[in-house]
């Protein structure tokens, strides 16, 4: 005899979640996202400061290639030729121009006009093309921008007032960022017109412009003997040590220049293309004062006020010749052995200054003279 279970039902299986259920997954989820998000970041940032890395040794590399094929000497941070009667100078170009084909650009490097200026005739749409290594991937305002750059050349101690104010220049002082004619002072204690020395003033920067030579301010007056054809430094007679110099960093203000408004890689001016310590011109810059930071000489205006590292990493494009970058709480540099570090924007003053000067250690037979003292590879 078969039995029937009468009162027994199947119970359907359930075909969702609770509100409790979906609430716990949610909170799950987003304590996952908290913690995932910033190492994903991270890893962005690490592959972005990698990329910079790569960019800024390329650079570095070509311009020791550059230097190795005319007798070690490194070129021009921006070249200024006769362009006409009585003075009158060319923005030529920049150091960028002299290493494109050593940057695989030699189809844009085989069409400059080196007899224009770098915003005339076929320059200008020459001097707007991107070229992605000049651009470090955090720099919005130069990667993937016309005639953008990141990178600068280290022009050393200088005035602050540091380009040509007109390319028909009347006095020296016109000649801006030249060692040839700021009166800076090197001995302690001295004053500038006393103790001004164009020699120690060139141990003071890697690059520097290259001035045309017995320039004539007017019809009438004598020569004026500025900067020599290539005053840059040989990168085998690096006196404070290669590997304790920088050659280039960066500098999210660069590839413009606020006295013309010409925003290209090719733009000659030190505020485009270079970055220098600034100071001002006509006081006692001594080597005893410059290592021995906080050094506050009088500034003639603002650009000597913030000259450390990130200081003006919202700066004005043109306006902030100094390192700066969108990494957080460093910059990359190159130095002339040709390595690439990331330096702290909060290392010791001092020796960021010493690691500009190339022969900033040197003696010299200036009465009252004191040279910087030598770096040692744990100071940075």
């Amino acid at each position: 005899m078969q039995t029937r279970n009468v009162g027994m039902r199947r119970v359907a299986p359930r075909s969702g979640f609770t509100l409790i259920e979906l609430l716990v997954v949610i909170s799950i989820i987003a304590t996952l996202m908290a913690l995932i998000l910033p190492a994903i970041q991270q890893a962005r940032e690490a592959a972005r400061r990698t990329q910079c890395q790569n960019n800024l040794k390329n650079i570095t590399l070509a311009a020791i290639s550059f230097a190795e094929s005319r007798r070690g000497v490194l070129p021009a941070s921006g070249t200024y030729p006769l362009g006409g009667m009585f003075g009158s100078l060319r923005a030529s170009h920049s150091w960028v121009v002299d290493l494109l084909p050593a940057l695989d650009q030699q189809a844009i490097y085989e069409r400059w006009n080196f007899q224009f200026a770098y915003d005339q005739g076929s320059n200008r749409p020459l001097s707007l093309y991107s070229i992605p290594v000049l651009a470090c991937p955090n720099d919005d305002s130069a990667v993937g921008v016309d005639g953008g750059l990141t990178y600068v050349a280290n022009c050393g101690v200088g005035d602050a007032d540091i380009d040509l104010k007109n390319l028909t220049p009347t006095t020296a002082a016109d000649f801006g960022h030249s060692f040839a004619v700021e009166p800076l002072g090197w001995a302690d204690g001295g004053t500038a017109a006393s103790n001004a020395n164009s020699e120690v003033a060139k141990n003071t920067g890697v690059f520097w412009s290259s001035i045309a030579r017995n320039v004539q301010v007017n019809s009438t007056a004598p020569l004026v003997d500025t900067a020599t054809a290539n005053a840059s430094s040989n990168i085998g007679r690096i006196y404070d040590g290669a590997g304790n110099t920088i050659m280039f960093t960066e500098n999210v203000n660069a590839g413009k220049d606020i006295v013309s408004g010409g925003a290209t890689w090719a733009n000659p001016s030190t505020r485009s293309c270079g970055f220098i310590f600034g100071v001002n011109s006509g006081t006692p810059a001594t080597f005893g004062q410059l290592q021995n930071i906080p050094f506050s000489p009088p500034v003639a205006n603002s650009l000597s006020a913030n000259r450390f590292i990130n200081q003006e990493k919202n700066g004005v494009d043109g306006a902030a010749p100094y390192p700066n970058s969108r990494h957080i709480g460093l910059v990359v540099a190159s130095f002339c052995d040709g390595t690439v570090k990331t330096l702290s924007e909060n290392m010791d003053r001092g020796v960021y200054v010493r690691l500009i000067t190339p022969g900033g250690a040197r003696p010299r037979s200036i009465a009252g003279f004191v040279p910087e003292s030598p770096l040692g590879g744990n100071e940075f």
